[in-house]
């Protein structure tokens, strides 16, 4: 980003921060007195509606999708007339980021569609949007068996949809947005196994948003599609400046205040990660009593901030923390929030290395979920029961969780889910890898391992988690450590620095052998 987008976008936060914004300042007329940004998206509906779709337009492009939709259906209710309301609910029935949409998503928003074209939208800028959301939600021609296929079509759709329709308005800030939005959701349904991505898709998301800032430097989209296009080690520099500023245009919305945080984890800035999500946390468990998704978008904070307080070694915080999880009664069931569940609790072992602690994990708690439909999240405990089983010692256990690991691998590639398939397989190898290790077979641990941490590396984090529960890199390292292989070592531990900035234990790590390198020379 430009120093120029930068300085505009400063000087609007300052405006935003003072009350100056006219969207907020109509906003804390409302009941929720809810700031969200700035939207000026003009429809063919009256004005109650129009007020209306607005609201749910921010929450919309802050992907506080449930809360988007009854401003969409309110709309529809002032307005019986008001095709772009049903727009909007279709656009808020599927999560194109996060996973695949579910079939009670897919029939509302094909019932919503079916309703827009029964009423018929008066311009042709509104028939575009519809008609670009309708790309999505219509049947690919070839059906896909597997969820993970069906939304990538259905994804590949949309993107060539929003394409067409930025192309035709390209002064539509909100047509721009979406079309980068569908850039880089479509990145994510891209991930390969043992090809490297060149973050092509992302960098032309990210340059396009950034084209838009100094006319819209309020647009809630513009700051939250920029930070997931440049969610990664090598971009995430380019998105520090927004990351630091997206708070401030929505202090009360649990994603928006949870967001910069991807940011921060790529570049290892732990206080920054720790303050956003623990503000994310608290909106997110305030709302929880009157929505009860709110309670995946709490689970997912809690996750970020456990790994920041490890990194950081504040362990009081950390334990706090997984009470907080283990304690929870209900949690919206979709998969991120499955993942985070699961992958707080693990880490807090694994990164403290209490391998006993983590051998001793009950897999599939607390009981607040159907943890059988997210074979991604269960592997997740056998990966922190077997290695904490085999490195204190207990290869029966270990052999037992490897097992139950590649159950899941099955169940992944059963679903043709590459992408968690590929990492799961990475955490069996390593758990195998470190059995072999305790057996005596070294140098067929080490290149189990090694094989582990390359598949692991080849494929980037999904934007579910703020980083892999324990790097198998860290664990090829540990190996390497403990065989005083110390150049070699170094290297590894250089390596996951590399893909995970400042954490705790690769630091440490890399220090401990480069000192018994120095001593036995």
């Amino acid at each position: 980003m430009t120093s120029k987008y930068i300085l505009r976008i400063c000087a609007a936060l300052l405006a935003l921060s003072a009350g100056l914004s006219t969207f907020a300042l109509a906003q804390q007329k409302a009941e929720h007195e809810v700031q969200l940004g700035v939207v000026n998206f003009p429809i063919s509906c009256n004005e109650k509606a129009q007020e209306e779709f607005h609201t749910g337009l921010a929450h919309l492009h802050h992907m506080m999708y449930e809360q988007a939709r009854p401003h969409f259906e309110e709309a529809a209710k002032v307005d019986p007339s008001c095709a772009m309301s049903h727009w909007g609910i279709a656009m808020t029935s599927f999560q194109p980021l996060w996973h695949p949409t579910s079939p009670e998503g897919l029939e509302r928003g094909q019932a919503a569609l079916a309703r827009a074209r029964e009423l018929g939208a008066p311009t042709e800028r509104e028939k575009g949007y519809i008609a670009a959301v309708e790309a999505f939600f219509t049947d690919p021609e070839s059906r896909r068996e597997s969820p993970a296929r069906d939304h990538e079509a259905r994804v590949r759709a949309w993107l060539e949809a929003q394409r067409e329709l930025h192309e035709s308005y390209p002064e539509d800030v909100d047509a721009a947005a979406f079309y980068a939005l569908a850039e880089v959701c479509y990145a994510m349904t891209q991930f390969s196994p043992h090809e490297e991505r060149d973050f092509t898709r992302e960098r032309r998301a990210g340059a396009l948003i950034e084209e838009y800032f100094e006319d819209h430097p309020e647009h809630p989209g513009l700051f939250h599609y920029l930070l997931h296009a440049y969610d990664s080690s090598e971009l995430a520099h380019k998105a520090l400046e927004a990351a630091r500023g997206y708070d401030k245009l929505a202090p009360n919305t649990p994603h928006a205040l949870h967001m910069p945080s991807h940011i921060f984890v790529r570049l290892g800035l732990w206080e920054e990660t720790v303050d956003r999500d623990k503000r994310a946390a608290k909106a997110a468990r305030d709302g929880m009593e009157d929505d009860p998704h709110a309670s995946a978008h709490y689970v997912h904070s809690l996750d970020y901030v456990m790994y920041a307080y490890l990194q950081l070694g504040d362990t009081e915080n950390a334990r706090k923390t997984l009470e907080r999880a283990r304690t929870l009664d209900k949690v919206h069931p979709v998969p991120f929030a499955a993942y985070n569940l699961a992958a707080l609790q693990v880490r807090h072992f694994l990164e403290q290395q209490q391998w006993q602690q983590a051998a001793e994990l009950e897999p599939a708690m607390p009981d607040v979920l159907p943890w059988e439909q997210f074979p991604a999240a269960e592997a997740i405990f056998y990966y922190g029961r077997g290695i904490g089983a085999a490195r204190s010692g207990d290869l029966n256990q270990a052999k037992m969780d490897r097992e139950r690991l590649q159950e899941r691998i099955h169940t992944l590639r059963d679903e043709d889910d590459a992408y968690w398939a590929s990492m799961t397989e990475a955490l069996g190898k390593a758990v195998e890898a470190w059995i072999l290790y305790e057996q005596g077979e070294t140098e067929q641990a080490l290149s189990l391992m090694r094989e582990g941490a390359d598949l692991e590396d080849s494929m980037d984090k999904h934007p579910t988690t703020p980083g892999e529960v324990l790097p198998v890199r860290e664990l090829y390292a540990d190996l390497l450590l403990k065989e005083e292989r110390f150049e070699q070592a170094k290297a590894a531990f250089e390596a996951s620095l590399q893909r995970t900035p400042n954490r705790r234990n690769a630091l440490r790590g890399l220090e401990m052998a480069e000192l018994r390198e120095n001593t036995t020379r």
